[in-house]
């Protein structure tokens, strides 16, 4: 009886921790009054040097209103990110209301016009630049040297002052 009690707790203590690791881990990017995001490291990825591929939950406090005037409390974005400077190209957003009840599913942006869309620049001192930044900071991390930009050349990366031309007056020229 007691080797099977212990049995139970040495198996019990070896699986739970197998278990959380098993589940994609959503980690709290922002949280403010009105909104609280978690971020979804398990499903990122590297989408080209530079761009991450992520997915992100935001949960509103206060129902939200659409145009049709359906209420909404939770949006689920998958998002295109870079991070120096952060710029953003979301690709897809399913809004939910209470009980995660489905309130409109956009569907994904076609690969072939994402190519065309521009890249947003998070207003400052907003939530979403909060909770942008916090990512890119989790994402650099988990990238390491491969979460940079590629390389580019030296002239773009230098600026180059341009001396401001001589003017050198005229003589005036005496006839006789």
């Amino acid at each position: 009886m007691i080797r099977s009690a212990r049995f139970a707790l040495i198996a019990a203590a070896v699986v739970a921790p197998a278990a959380a690791h098993a589940q994609a881990p959503w980690r709290q990017v922002y949280r403010d009054g009105d909104v609280l995001v978690v971020f979804d490291t398990a499903s990122s990825s590297l989408q080209s040097p530079g761009t991450w591929n992520t997915v992100t939950s935001w949960d509103y406090t206060k129902p939200r209103l659409l145009e049709n005037k359906k209420q909404y409390t939770r949006l689920v974005e998958r998002a295109y990110v870079r991070c120096s400077p952060v710029r953003v190209k979301r690709v897809r957003s399913t809004l939910y209301a209470g009980n995660n009840i489905l309130v409109k599913d956009e569907g994904e942006v076609d690969p072939r016009d994402q190519v065309h869309m521009v890249w947003d620049r998070p207003k400052a001192g907003t939530p979403g630049r909060n909770a942008f930044e916090s990512m890119c900071g989790i994402l650099t991390r988990k990238g390491g040297s491969n979460a940079t930009p590629a390389a580019s050349t030296k002239a773009a990366e230098t600026t180059t002052k341009i001396a401001p031309k001589k003017v050198v007056p005229k003589k005036k020229s005496q006839t006789p």
